[in-house]
């Protein structure tokens, strides 16, 4: 299987991140599955297991907005 999100974008991103889920939710991001498109985001301390297609952007440290479709590959998955 080939990844669905681009590591490398991701990864030079400054941490911590936060994600803003439709609906206006915002919470930090502890880890993604590049590969399955899969992340635990801090809920209240509690790890809670969401899909990256959920997220509308992406905050990092420095207080920069991304757009989280900026993160998908365009390459097909097998």
């Amino acid at each position: 299987m080939t990844d669905r999100l681009d590591f490398d974008a991701i990864s030079a991103l400054p941490v911590p991140l936060l994600a803003r889920f439709c609906g206006g939710d915002i919470w930090p991001i502890y880890d993604i599955d590049v590969e399955t498109g899969l992340m635990r985001i801090d809920v209240c301390g509690l790890l809670q297991v969401m899909h990256f297609a959920d997220v509308m952007e992406i905050r990092d440290a420095d207080s920069r907005v991304h757009d989280s479709d900026d993160f998908w590959l365009d390459e097909p998955v097998e």
